[in-house]
C-alpha cells in the first residue's frame, strides 16, 4: 500500500482511536524510511572466537634531537615478550567484559601470521584457520595498529606495545609507554570485516602513560626484573582501561 492511500482517509485513523492511529503512523514511518531505519548492531552474533595478537613483542622507539629527524626512521628495536603472557591476560579481560552477553573462546594462532597485516591478509588468514570444535558467529581480533606520535609530537608512528623516548633541543626528554592497537570483528567463513575500531583514549588520542626516565634501558635486552615488571604492569593497565570502550564502539554489548 502506498503512502498516499494512508494519507487519503485521516478520519479512519481518528475513528480507530489513538492506538490505531499510532499503529498506522508507525507503519507509514517504516514505509517512508525504508532502509534508513537503523537496526541494533550485530544481533546475529552470539558466540565469539577471540584472537589476541598484540602482546608478543615490545617496541623501543627513540626519536633523537636531529634538525631533520623526519628524513629518516627513528631508532627502533624490538624485544620478544611472549613469555609475559599479555595476550592470555587480554583474552581473559575481553571474555569477562563480554560475558554474559556472548559465549567466548580463545583461538590458538601462530602469532607471526598476525604480527603484520593488511585487510586482505586478514581475510586470508581467517579463511585458513581450522574450524573451531565449537563453531563461532564471529572472530574478534586484537591487533597492532599504527598511529601518529601523540607522545612527543614527531612525524613518526607508533605500533603495538612499546616504550618511547623523545629528545628535544635544550636537553629535555619525554618518556612514555604506549598501547597502539585495533579491534576487529570478522566473519568466520569468508573473513569479511563486520566492524573495525582503533582503541583510543577518551580524548581521541593514542593510549599512553608517562614513565620514569630510569626505566629506559641501555638496549632492549638490558631490562632488569624491576623494569620488566613495571612495563608489564603498565601495558596491562593501558589495555584494561581502554578495552571496554573499544568493544562498545565495535558494537558489542559489554558488562558494566
Amino acid at each position: 500500500m502506498s503512502a498516499r492511500l494512508w494519507f487519503s482517509s485521516p478520519t479512519q485513523c481518528m475513528r480507530g482511536g489513538g492506538k490505531l492511529c499510532a499503529h498506522t503512523l508507525a507503519i507509514l514511518a517504516a514505509l517512508l524510511l525504508g532502509a534508513w531505519v537503523p537496526r541494533p548492531p550485530h544481533l546475529q552474533i552470539h558466540s565469539i572466537g577471540i584472537i589476541a595478537a598484540v602482546g608478543d613483542t615490545c617496541m623501543f622507539e627513540h626519536v633523537s634531537n636531529r634538525t631533520f629527524q623526519w628524513i629518516g626512521a627513528p631508532e627502533a628495536s624490538f624485544l620478544e615478550i611472549s613469555d609475559w603472557g599479555i595476550d592470555d591476560e587480554v583474552t581473559k579481560t575481553i571474555a569477562a567484559a563480554l560475558a554474559p552477553a556472548y559465549r567466548t573462546q580463545s583461538i590458538a594462532i601462530e602469532h607471526q601470521d598476525f604480527d603484520t597485516w593488511t585487510y586482505d591478509s586478514l581475510r586470508r588468514r581467517i579463511r585458513e584457520l581450522p574450524v573451531p570444535e565449537t563453531p563461532v558467529d564471529a572472530y574478534l581480533l586484537i591487533l597492532r595498529n599504527w598511529r601518529g606520535d601523540d607522545i612527543g609530537g614527531s612525524v613518526h608512528q607508533l605500533g603495538g606495545l612499546g616504550f618511547y623516548r623523545r629528545d628535544f633541543s635544550g636537553g629535555s626528554k619525554r618518556y612514555g609507554v604506549f598501547a597502539s592497537y585495533r579491534l576487529m570483528l570478522l566473519e568466520p567463513q569468508r573473513g569479511g570485516i563486520i566492524a573495525s575500531r582503533a582503541a583510543l583514549q577518551p580524548n581521541g588520542r593514542l593510549p599512553w602513560l608517562p614513565i620514569s626516565p630510569a626505566l629506559w634501558p641501555r638496549t632492549q635486552n638490558d631490562l632488569s626484573v624491576a623494569q620488566r615488571e613495571t612495563l608489564h604492569h603498565d601495558f596491562l593497565h593501558l589495555l584494561d582501561t581502554t578495552l571496554p570502550t573499544a568493544l562498545r564502539k565495535l558494537g558489542l554489548r559489554v558488562a558494566d
